[in-house]
């Protein structure tokens, strides 16, 4: 299935003060142009780099795409070219803020106000395009206002964000807010009551206020309301993708305040836990918010940005029953123990990992008793969600592999018991390296166009074992893919039924 291709419009994040302002109103791409450098061993063992040159390059280097500025307009060249919905634009929101031309400028637009000017903008994309949707694109608090013009302002204006918006990928957006470690909430409370350059609208009562429709000012907040949810008569959370970043130390924002406020469990600006939408698809990497390090100049951003954007065949994920034993060998009669898992993902062809939440990045699953009993009720610990591209098949295949780890932990009254305690050694950890095969004849593709195969690093480098497909699913949107865990170590760890399910489905 064809991945169409639609206008991709950028949203930049936060400018905190009026020099961050015109910082940003300088730079005619709002930051979107900025690339990086990685470190990697060459083939002397030194450090040598690998250089990444830009999303917004890249996009013309991959996939074809323009840019449309034309001195002090963002335009079509050719009104009549077919091609015009392959085009990169950058929704400048800040530029009324700025004191840099013929006019006073300075004022902050509010969410809403931004928002709505993004449905004009989106509108103006479109008709000059000819383009039937959009995808939005957007970093840190552009997410919010992309998701206040879906989830408020289409909605107050009798229109329905599917219409225009096909899909949403952010980049480190506090969906869940801005929280911090320190303090004890008062510095929540301080930010939120004095509003400085509108820093309030990272709190619980703005997001209320700019998330949903037909709510005035003030209005005192439900209790159950939760800013990590896309009402589903919104929009589809499906249709979200949400890069979660987990590289704290590296932000070098205010000398360091954000990080040391917000905690090493961030971005340094962003905790993990509030950069997702709930039930939208999502990667954690080990970069920061912005700066030298930061997740949007990354290669690992660019990657599940294409991928999430131009893919055609979409990957769940889940590590299935489970049989934890919270009670063997117990140190002394008060222990409990936690499970902790480690995920981290690659594709073939790519110098970075896709996904990884690992013990030194502070990110790792973590299951003790009352976790273990609520993921049963869910149907398995997730792991991951990846998008492919078929086009980017070698020799008629496509590879991954994934890397799981399973540690445990004791605690007595909260304290880590050390007596037995072995930093990093896990109780298991395995590489699971999967395949996807062309049917060998054209006629089987009508019933699966991949044939998965798989192996475990442990016992073979190259999948050589094909995954079972269900009879009743041949032909079907969706596959279940059952990979059972490896006899032995890991049998014993996981339970003697624990298993890999690998949903796939297409995507477009």
């Amino acid at each position: 299935m064809d991945t169409p291709a639609y206008p991709i419009i950028y949203v930049r994040g936060y400018a905190g003060s009026q020099s961050d302002v015109e910082d940003a109103v300088d730079d005619p791409l709002y930051g979107f142009n900025v690339g990086s450098t990685h470190i990697r061993l060459d083939q002397d063992g030194h450090a040598d780099f690998f250089m990444f040159v830009s999303p917004f390059a890249r996009l013309f280097k991959d996939f074809g795409y323009v840019d449309v500025i034309d001195g002090a307009l963002q335009r079509v060249a050719d009104p009549n070219d077919p091609n015009n919905a392959k085009t990169v634009w950058i929704y400048r929101y800040y530029d009324p803020t700025s004191q840099t031309f013929d006019r006073p400028g300075g004022r902050r637009l509010s969410i809403e106000e931004v928002a709505t000017g993004l449905r004009a903008f989106v509108a103006t994309v479109k008709e000059q395009t000819k383009a039937a949707k959009v995808y939005l694109v957007a970093h840190s608090m552009g997410g919010l206002v992309c998701r206040s013009l879906i989830q408020k302002i289409y909605l107050e204006k009798g229109e329905h964000a599917a219409d225009h918006i096909d899909k949403l990928f952010t980049y480190g957006t506090p969906h869940g807010g801005i929280h911090f470690e320190l303090g004890l909430g008062l510095i929540e409370k301080l930010r939120d009551a004095l509003g400085v350059n509108q820093s309030n609208d990272f709190g619980r009562q703005r997001m209320y206020e700019y998330l949903t429709p037909n709510v005035a000012p003030g209005t005192p907040v439900p209790q159950e309301f939760d800013p990590k949810v896309i009402p589903a008569t919104a929009f589809d959370a499906d249709r979200v993708f949400c890069i979660v970043g987990t590289n704290a130390s590296d932000y070098s924002v205010a000398g360091g305040a954000s990080r040391n406020l917000v905690g090493p469990q961030s971005d340094g600006l962003v905790q993990i836990d509030s950069a997702e939408v709930a039930g939208a698809h999502r990667a954690c990497i080990h970069r920061s918010h912005s700066g030298r390090y930061g997740m949007v100049n990354s290669e690992e951003g660019y990657q599940n940005a294409q991928r999430f954007l131009f893919g055609d065949i979409k990957v769940r994920t889940v590590l299935c029953d489970l049989q934890l034993d919270f009670d063997q060998d117990k140190p002394d009669p008060n222990a409990s123990p936690t499970y902790l898992f480690e995920t981290q993902v690659s594709i073939r062809g790519l110098p970075i990992l896709m996904h990884e939440r690992t013990l030194a990045h502070y990110c790792a699953d973590a299951l003790n008793r009352d976790q273990y009993a609520k993921m049963q009720k869910q149907g398995g610990l997730p792991l991951f969600t990846t998008f492919l591209i078929s086009k980017r098949a070698r020799d008629g295949t496509l590879r991954y592999m994934v890397r799981l780890a399973v540690y445990k932990q004791w605690y007595s009254n909260g304290f880590l018991l050390l007596r037995d305690h072995l930093e990093r050694l896990p109780l298991w950890s395995d590489y699971l390296v999967v395949e996807l095969r062309r049917p060998p004849m054209a006629e089987f593709a009508q019933a699966i166009p991949w044939v998965p195969y798989y192996s475990w690093a442990s016992v073979k480098r190259d999948p050589d074992t094909i995954m079972d497909i269900p009879d009743d699913q041949a032909g079907g949107e969706e596959l279940d893919l059952v990979v059972p865990i490896p006899a032995g170590k890991a049998s014993e760890v996981l339970g003697p039924n624990a298993h890999v399910t690998f949903k796939t489905f297409s995507w477009s």
